[in-house]
């Protein structure tokens, strides 16, 4: 579920909607702005509601440069880091003192995923729904066969909130604030094997186990 999270993270500032705009233009515009951008930092609050009752909530930061690199860290209720450095994916959970070695996240949610690379072909882009709030806008979109996702932006297309709801019925929705357009320094997004702790490749090639010296 948190890897699902880590990848549904993905928007910022966009430009100004204009008036008259149908919903999907508005829509394409605001993908097109995000397209455009280098990088970005954000803090975050994550909420899962699971559909049996109950629910967690996370605290933490994102940081994206873009091709391909990519810093989700969580700080509370506990510490948790996903590093994309371009060529791998770096999960560290420094109570299990354990890394994750991965491919990609690309098949939990596609939508996202090429967001956060640029990559996302406008004119596969299915708008399902548009609501107006008190706020701006929300949008649920889907890509191809892909779970459907909500995206909420304010009347000056910032993002606002990104959401969804699993198979399960469970909902994960993630909220942005203090969002910023400057591009991340590249050392953000360099990861080091701490001493001592295992590393599990779990790459599709590669499936051994090794320990940082």
């Amino acid at each position: 579920m948190r890897r699902l999270v880590l990848i549904l993270m993905l928007q910022m500032f966009v430009s100004t909607p204009s008036w008259g705009m149908s919903a999907r233009d508005m829509l394409l515009q605001a993908v097109h702005a995000f397209s455009e951008t280098r990088g970005f930092s954000c803090t975050f609050q994550q909420q899962i509601l699971f559909s049996e009752g109950g629910g967690q909530r996370y605290v933490g930061s994102i940081d994206v440069l873009r091709p391909g690199r990519f810093r989700w860290e969580y700080r509370k209720p506990y510490i948790q880091l996903y590093v994309g450095d371009g060529k791998a994916i770096w999960h560290y959970e420094p109570d299990l003192m354990q890394v994750q070695r991965l491919d990609e996240l690309d098949a939990v949610d596609p939508v996202v995923m090429s967001l956060l690379d640029g990559r996302l072909d406008e004119r596969d882009l299915v708008l399902i729904d548009h609501e107006a709030t008190k706020l701006g806008h929300r949008y649920k979109v889907r890509l191809g066969k892909a779970t459907p996702v909500w995206l909420e932006f304010d009347a000056q297309q910032h993002l606002l909130a990104v959401e969804t709801k699993d198979a399960l019925g469970h909902r994960n929705r993630i909220e942005f604030f203090g969002c910023s357009l400057q591009t991340p320094p590249t050392q953000r997004f360099r990861f080091s094997v701490p001493e001592g702790v295992d590393v599990v490749d779990v790459r599709a090639n590669n499936k051994y186990e090794e320990k940082a010296p």
